[in-house]
């Protein structure tokens, strides 16, 4: 219900500005402008896609004002240029083409929502969850002694809708209730990651309350408790038709974009071919889902790699036994000028995309690990064989070469359980960023 409610209050204020911003512009709210119907249903779409995408039907939405009012304003500018890069692109064939109209109607919209969202809405929802029978339960998994604080902070704030009820150990909270939450006392991601897989189900959306949160610089929590950030998993259902989805955009995701950079791959391979003697693709063994090994493709970026994959391996072990972050064993010598440009940007992992064509590789996933990487393994790391490797994913926007071991697996485990569609698409559009700031590479 809350989503419903949320919903609805958005549509009246996209509609609310936009006839306000139609009646000041051109003096009238029907058939004054060309396309003004098309505008407005597009506005619709656009408005209530980017809001899901941004994570504002939350539950706990509303638990961090300040939060809240920065991501609004920058739904608003991501709104705003989505607008104006597809209206430049049709020529405003469907879109109105009013500058003061554009510029008119996002202030005001911004201004509104800002009002609407912040003060209005929390108050409605609050309203509506004062009766205890419309809450949702929540049971608590964790300490006895801080089931009275997550109470408390739920009580506090109404708006979520959810109500805490406690749970002997011997409960099972995925029968009695679709959501829970896991207050967690551990001290290493390892002992984490087994509660939270102990405590998740399909269809279960599972409120994680963790110190270690804090190791991985996400910044992206619901909300804080006890200073510790919680984070929402939600395992979701029909498997077999999201994997055939999914599957479905990787092929048309790869095959237009290597269409489009067809040119610039070209030049990327004489460039290559020109700065070093040697093949332009450089082949790998990768493991892929469930460990079987196919062979990876990359732009050659190094004169030679002989004996590189001993001494990483040698690097590897002490990356996992010491929890140190992951250095280079390259020595920059033995990169080719071409190779540090096409490292630094990424561009030397293109040639995936073929990866991706040929079924052994995902757009978005963990990263394919190099067998003598999964040799050394512990239990729980292998859990990231679950599912294929991918192009980029979390650790590649959050971490990339920059965190320690248990910490970048936990990233892509925290992936995998709560891996969608939507969170796909999210990653496809974050990575960009990353790859062109160069985060964490080497």
């Amino acid at each position: 219900m809350h989503k419903l409610i949320s919903i609805t209050v958005d549509i009246v204020v996209i509609t609310i500005a936009f006839l306000l911003v139609l009646l000041l512009r051109f003096g009238g709210v029907i058939n004054v402008v060309r396309n003004q119907w098309t505008t407005i249903f597009f506005l619709y779409f656009l408005f209530l896609t980017i809001f899901y995408f941004f994570d504002l039907y939350e539950r706990l939405l509303y638990a961090q004002r300040l939060k809240l009012f920065y991501r609004i304003i920058k739904v608003c500018l991501v709104a705003l240029l989505i607008y104006v890069v597809i209206g430049f692109a049709t020529k405003f064939y469907f879109l109105i083409e009013s500058r003061a109209f554009i510029i008119g109607f996002y202030a005001l919209f911004m201004l509104f929502f800002l009002f609407v969202r912040l003060l209005f809405v929390p108050q409605i929802l609050e309203n509506y969850f004062s009766h205890t029978k419309r809450r949702v339960v929540c049971k608590y998994i964790g300490p006895a002694k801080k089931f009275r604080t997550v109470k408390k902070f739920f009580e506090d704030t109404q708006s979520a809708g959810l109500s805490c009820s406690a749970s002997d150990k011997g409960d099972n909270p995925v029968e009695e209730s679709n959501e829970a939450f896991l207050y967690s006392r551990s001290n290493d991601f390892s002992q984490l990651y087994q509660e939270i897989k102990a405590n998740i189900a399909p269809g279960l959306t599972l409120y994680v309350a963790s110190k270690l949160f804090n190791e991985l610089n996400l910044n992206s929590e619901t909300c804080l408790i006890d200073t510790m950030p919680v984070y929402t998993f939600c395992q979701k259902r029909n498997k077999p038709l999201r994997e055939t989805l999914r599957r479905l955009i990787d092929i048309f995701g790869a095959i237009i974009v290597l269409i489009i950079l067809m040119p610039f791959l070209v030049i990327i391979a004489f460039a290559i071919k020109l700065n070093s003697p040697g093949p332009i693709i450089y082949k790998q063994k990768r493991c892929s889902k469930d460990g079987a090994a196919f062979t990876l493709y990359k732009f050659r970026s190094m004169y030679n790699r002989e004996h590189v994959d001993g001494e990483r391996e040698i690097e590897y072990k002490n990356y996992i036994e010491r929890k140190t972050h992951k250095g280079k064993v390259i020595n920059d010598a033995e990169i080719t000028p071409v190779g540090r440009v096409l490292r630094k940007t990424s561009l030397d992992e293109l040639p995936q995309f073929i990866n991706v064509l040929k079924g052994e590789m995902s757009l978005i996933g963990p990263r394919p690990p190099i067998p003598y990487e999964v040799k050394h393994y512990k239990k729980w790391h292998r859990d990231r064989l679950l599912v294929k490797p991918g192009l980029s994913g979390l650790w590649q926007i959050y971490g990339r070469g920059n965190m320690p071991c248990d910490s970048s697996i936990f990233l892509d485990l925290m992936y995998i359980i709560n891996r969608s569609l939507t969170m796909d698409i999210k990653l496809i559009l974050q990575t960009l960023p990353a790859v062109i700031l160069g985060k964490g590479a080497y």
